[in-house]
């Protein structure tokens, strides 16, 4: 069942798969930060979806990052999805 450790788990998988695809060093990606400000394009939004279903075993269009403006309001969708699951 998915709790605030799961959520954490989410939230620095998503930072670190933000950082990595953005060159934005890991620190200054946070919860807080606007997924258009970090400049993740189109192709990076596609990998970090599929990256995210593949890690944590969640079904995500490829575009949800973009519905939210925030790396957090994406984790909680996430979350949403696999409190669902």
């Amino acid at each position: 069942m998915p709790n605030t450790e799961n959520e954490a788990a989410v939230l620095d998988f998503v930072r670190e798969r933000a950082a990595a695809r953005t060159n934005v060093p890991l620190e200054e990606v946070q919860a807080s930060s606007s997924v258009i400000e970090l400049g993740i394009r189109s192709i990076d939004a596609v990998l970090i979806c599929g990256e995210v279903e593949d890690h944590f075993q969640v079904e995500l269009d490829p575009g949800t990052i973009f519905e939210h403006e925030t790396l957090g309001e994406f984790v909680a969708a996430v979350m949403e999805r696999l409190e669902k699951a």
